[in-house]
């Protein structure tokens, strides 16, 4: 056994819909065919213990030691994020972001006022940690405004990940599924390419390295 939901082996994947049965009653309409989660699910058990195919083709093997969907990390800022899978492979982490049609979560911009009507404090607290990311990144704030803040937090996942395992090497992949809104899947795209063409194919995080790549199914 090699699927598991969240950290630890307590909660083991042995068919695609154990991950809709792991979530909590008011989360379990997150699971739909033809969406992100379900999907990932049938791609990663249908891999048979090995990394699916299309993300073995950007990493350049197919080894998994274990792979954990929903997999929570602490981030800069205080708050929890979850991978959507978090793999851990030979002296190595992918976390792995799926999508179907679905888009990445704000542009930080949009991200840093969002909480500002309920909480004051929200913003200088989200404008403290894009400062964060900048620096670690060596880009300037405003250079991030109008990326999506999924794709920096994504990244931060694996490189935190990657240094709790002393992994030398870490990877963030966009797992990408057939759609039929292709207009959807071309902004995903544009948006993965900006964030990349901003911070480089292999961005380093308080010096761990992350490969960006992006994984077509």
């Amino acid at each position: 056994m090699k699927l598991f939901f969240g950290v630890g082996t307590t909660r083991p994947i042995s068919v695609a819909t154990d991950v809709r049965d792991y979530l909590p009653a008011d989360k379990k309409y997150h699971y739909r065919d033809g969406y992100s989660m379900a999907e990932a699910a049938k791609s990663w058990v249908s891999a048979g213990g090995y990394l699916p195919h299309e993300i073995a083709a950007v990493v350049g093997f197919n080894d998994l030691d274990s792979a954990h969907f929903e997999y929570p990390t602490s981030v800069w800022g205080g708050g929890i994020a979850m991978t959507d899978i978090m793999a851990f492979v030979p002296d190595g982490i992918i976390a792995v972001e799926a999508k179907v049609n679905e888009h990445f979560d704000d542009i930080v911009s949009i991200w840093i006022d969002r909480e500002a009507v309920r909480n004051p404090r929200s913003p200088p607290h989200r404008r403290t940690i894009l400062q964060r990311y900048a620096d670690a990144l060596g880009a300037a704030p405003a250079a991030l405004m109008d990326v999506r803040y999924q794709l920096l937090q994504r990244t931060l996942c694996a490189a935190l990940a990657a240094r709790s395992q002393q992994a030398r090497r870490a990877w963030m992949v966009v797992q990408s599924f057939p759609s039929s809104d292709d207009n959807a899947q071309r902004i995903n795209r544009a948006d993965f390419d900006r964030f990349m063409a901003l911070v480089g194919e292999a961005p380093a995080i308080d010096g761990t390295q992350v490969k960006l790549a992006w994984a077509s199914a």
